[in-house]
C-alpha cells in the first residue's frame, strides 16, 4: 500500500471533497489518497504574497506527513508554495502541481500554454517558465477573469473563459498543449480536450499519478547538493523537533 498526501495549501476546506473524490477514482487499487487543507494561511493563492504566506504552513504539513508514514506528498497549488523548502526537510518525495504538470506537458508538444486565473497570471507564469529554464517552450501564459474562490460557482462559465484563452493560445501563438494553471480546474480537462483537439493537462491528477508511479519505482529527490542543507541546520531542525 502506498499512501499519498495531497495538501490544498489554503485555510479553507472548499477544495478538499472534490479533490478527494476525483483522485480516489483514478488511484491504483494499492494507493491510499488523503486530502488536507491548512489549519492556517491564506484562503486562496493568487499572488506572490499568498504563496509565500502559505509556504511555512505547507512545510509543517509535509514534515508531519513524513512522521505519519506517507510515502509522497503533492502540493496542490500551481504556484508550488514551500516546494523546495519541503524537499530539504524530508526524505519522502514532494511534488508541486505547477512544476510537475509543466514538465509532463513538455513531453506532449513543442510549445505549451499555461492558462490560470487573474490578470497577473501572464507575468507570474512567464516568471515560472524562466525559473524552470523553459521559457522558449512556452508560447503563451494568461489568466481568466474569475477569482479562485469563484471558479466552481458556475462550471460552464468557467469552461467558456478557459476555452477563449486556450483558443487564442493555439490559434494566435502556436501552442500545442494547454496546461491548466490551477488545482481548481480539476475535472475539466476531458471536456476541454474534446473542444480544442490538443492535449490538456489537468495539473492535480497528472501530478498525483506521477507521484504514484515514481513512488512505486522507489525514486525520490536527490540529496546530493540542492536539497542537502548544512549539517548545523540539520542539527538545529532535529533539536526543534525534540522540543
Amino acid at each position: 500500500m502506498i499512501r499519498i498526501l495531497v495538501i490544498n495549501p489554503v485555510s479553507t476546506s472548499v477544495w478538499d471533497k472534490v479533490t478527494q473524490e476525483y483522485l480516489e477514482k483514478i488511484a491504483s487499487p494499492n494507493t491510499q489518497v488523503v486530502v488536507r487543507s491548512l489549519r492556517e494561511g491564506p484562503k486562496s493563492i493568487e499572488s506572490e504574497y499568498d504563496r509565500d504566506l502559505a509556504a511555512r504552513y505547507v512545510v509543517e504539513e509535509v514534515v508531519r506527513a513524513e512522521k505519519e508514514g506517507f510515502n509522497a506528498v503533492v502540493i496542490n497549488c500551481f504556484d508550488d508554495p514551500g516546494l523546495h523548502a519541503s524537499r530539504e526537510r524530508v526524505r519522502i518525495p514532494v511534488y508541486g502541481i505547477g512544476e510537475t504538470s509543466i514538465t509532463v506537458a513538455l513531453l506532449l508538444g513543442h510549445k505549451i500554454a499555461i492558462i490560470s486565473t487573474g490578470r497577473n497570471a501572464r507575468a507570474l507564469y512567464h516568471k515560472k517558465a524562466l525559473e524552470m529554464g523553459i521559457v522558449d517552450r512556452v508560447a503563451y501564459t494568461g489568466g481568466i477573469e474569475l477569482g479562485v474562490l469563484e471558479m466552481r460557482e458556475n462550471v460552464e462559465l468557467l469552461k467558456k473563459h478557459v476555452l477563449g484563452e486556450a483558443r487564442k493560445a493555439i490559434e494566435e501563438y502556436g501552442a500545442e498543449v494547454i496546461v491548466l494553471g490551477c488545482g481548481g480546474f480539476i475535472g475539466l480537462a476531458d471536456d476541454l480536450y474534446r473542444e480544442l483537439g490538443v492535449p490538456v493537462i489537468d495539473p492535480t491528477p497528472t501530478t498525483f499519478k506521477v507521484a504514484e508511479a515514481l513512488t512505486l519505482l522507489g525514486l525520490s529527490h536527490s540529496k546530493k547538493y540542492l536539497y542537502n542543507p548544512p549539517e548545523h541546520k540539520l542539527k538545529e531542525w532535529a533539536e526543534s523537533k525534540a522540543n
